[in-house]
């Protein structure tokens, strides 16, 4: 599994995600396409799915 760290970002607030342009750019996320967020709050872990396209 490869691993992305991003450091030495600031916390944003608001009804919207956010993602980092690097993580949309590996995944190759398009504009409007699903996703799904998973956060293990005991883990501190967030995954983020890519909903399939039927």
């Amino acid at each position: 599994m490869a691993e992305i760290i991003f450091k030495d970002n600031s916390i944003q607030t608001g009804h919207r995600i956010k993602i980092p342009k690097a993580i949309i750019d590996t995944l190759d996320l398009k504009v409007k396409q699903g996703i799904t967020i998973r956060f293990d709050v005991d883990k501190k872990n967030m995954l983020v799915e890519v909903d399939d396209e039927e």
